[in-house]
């Protein structure tokens, strides 16, 4: 809920590079649909996956579509054979223990001559502790402030949503530094390209059609 106040740069981002148009999508860690929603404009059937069962209740109550699917299932309940022309994560995969196997997972999934996009906060160096966390949210309040009163509601609705349970929880985050994502992710998706992107990094691949399993060739995507 917190990204719903302090704007989506990385959906802007996402706008320029996904297809234009296609049949299947899979937005994997959906959270409340946000992206969801922009995959829509452009797929015929949207399937929005999150293991959380009370974003899956927000996001059906918030941006339900006639193409949008919101499941609350993890990677193990999703389909055996390839079927998806793109596949997106955005910020989700440092929460998962086995990256290697999750990421492999993922590729079992995309269709001969789908794309998977995978985007990632990163760490580089020492991960910061709790308390360097919290100082750097005091700061951020403290601009806010000094910017005047206009938004002053908002940054401390912000403050203290990024400093209450959600702090614990990003000081156990797991982020890759620039050079380790790069390494896992490309042992799993062979030949990909990264990319810097707003708050973290990149990964695009596309599925060779070569890689045609039960599903049958990928219908084809235009790309903008």
């Amino acid at each position: 809920m917190l990204h719903e106040l302090t704007g989506d740069p990385v959906g802007a981002w996402l706008a320029g590079r996904l297809p234009v148009h296609g049949v299947r999508a899979l937005d994997f860690g959906c959270g409340t649909g946000r992206h969801a929603v922009l995959l829509a404009e452009r797929f015929a059937q949207v399937d929005a996956v999150d293991v959380s069962s009370a974003m899956i209740r927000i996001a059906t109550a918030s941006r339900s579509r006639d193409n949008i699917r919101y499941l609350a299932r993890d990677l193990t309940e999703l389909p055996e054979s390839p079927v998806y022309d793109l596949i997106l994560s955005v910020s989700t995969l440092h929460h998962l223990d086995d990256l290697p196997a999750a990421l492999a997972r993922l590729r079992s999934l995309v269709a001969p001559g789908g794309l998977v996009l995978l985007h990632d906060g990163l760490c580089e160096g020492r991960p910061p502790s709790r308390l360097r966390l919290y100082v750097r949210e005091v700061r951020g309040l403290a601009t806010g402030v000094a910017r005047g009163p206009r938004d002053l509601a908002k940054n401390w609705t912000v403050f203290r949503l990024r400093t209450g349970a959600w702090l614990a929880h990003r000081a156990g985050d797991r982020f890759l530094s620039r050079e380790a994502f790069r390494h896992v992710h490309g042992a799993v998706f062979d030949g990909a390209r990264f990319e810097e992107a707003p708050h973290g990094y990149a990964m695009f691949w596309r599925c060779p059609r070569a890689e045609a399993g039960p599903a049958g060739p990928a219908p084809q995507m235009e790309l903008s």
